[in-house]
């Protein structure tokens, strides 16, 4: 079927010919982790893994373990990610749980999705309200024993959530950047029907995004304390107990089934996906399957 709509123009997804399928990874254990970028080894930032490995925690996939962090306003948490320049369709075989139970521990304990802005920042260089970013987590949110997705947007550092109930075990997350619009969903892994969870409309003309993975827990062993983004992002809690593990099975990006034109004037006068009364139905049509 092909749509024909203002800005919007169908494009071919299949695997074979898409040039975003080389960032696709199984987590096999022979592969490693050679094709990402760990964020705090790109930019000096302290590590705040608590735990990483494939196919030796949980057979088959990759295992993430934070320790007490956050991926809010100005503070930073574990981070894998590639460059994707332009429209990206990327997905994600997901679970979060703790060690010895199908829901992880504590409050704030998510994993899932991100897809940010590159800002040249480094911890030598850093300066506040310059975080720009999208996510789709699954998980713990406010409440214990509550299993949500979460969906994030940070403005120049300023965050906005939703928090919405959503089963516990395997999910698939997906984010989609059609232009200058941004879609977050979500499926249970026994369901065949995707659920737009978010969906946002940026001004970015960063052609350039990091796509990829986070993860990010708190713990009861860290006190409450005014929020200082410089000393808690060059802290690690080290000895701060946590129970939060985000298990991957896969992650796979290809480009949407529709693409935008890179015109700008065309992007803020056309651009179907940025209109606010779009119905579901048919943003969902658009993404694709």
């Amino acid at each position: 079927m092909r749509l024909v709509l203002p800005l919007l123009l169908t494009v071919c997804a299949s695997a074979a010919a898409d040039d975003l399928s080389g960032l696709s990874d199984e987590f096999a254990a022979r592969d490693g982790l050679r094709q990402w970028t760990l964020f705090h080894e790109a930019y000096g930032w302290p590590d705040k893994i608590k735990h990483l490995d494939i196919g030796k925690t949980t057979a088959g996939a990759l295992n993430l373990q934070p320790q007490h962090s956050a991926w809010v306003r100005d503070l930073n948490a574990p981070f894998l990610f590639q460059t994707v320049r332009g429209d990206f369709d990327v997905r994600a075989r997901v679970r979060v749980r703790g060690a010895a139970q199908d829901i992880a521990g504590g409050t704030w304990s998510l994993g899932g999705l991100m897809a940010r802005v590159p800002n040249n920042s480094s911890a030598a260089s850093w300066q506040p309200r310059r975080e720009n970013w999208h996510f789709i987590t699954t998980g713990v949110g406010h409440v214990a024993g509550r299993q949500m997705t979460e969906t994030k947007a940070t403005f120049n550092s300023y965050s906005s959530l939703k928090l919405r109930p959503f089963p516990t075990g395997w999910v698939e997350l997906r984010l989609v950047r059609v232009g200058m619009s941004l879609a977050a969903l979500a499926r249970a892994d026994d369901e065949k029907d995707w659920q737009l969870r978010d969906r946002w409309y940026r001004m970015e003309n960063n052609p350039d995004m990091q796509v990829g993975l986070i993860a990010y827990t708190t713990s009861n062993d860290v006190a409450p304390a005014p929020e200082d983004p410089e000393r808690i992002n060059r802290s690690r809690e080290e000895k701060a107990a946590t129970d939060m593990q985000l298990e991957v099975d896969w992650i796979r990006f290809r480009r949407p089934a529709v693409a935008a034109m890179p015109d700008w004037y065309a992007q803020v006068s056309a651009n179907a996906l940025a209109d606010a009364d779009l119905p579901v139905e048919k943003i969902l049509q658009l993404v694709g399957d």
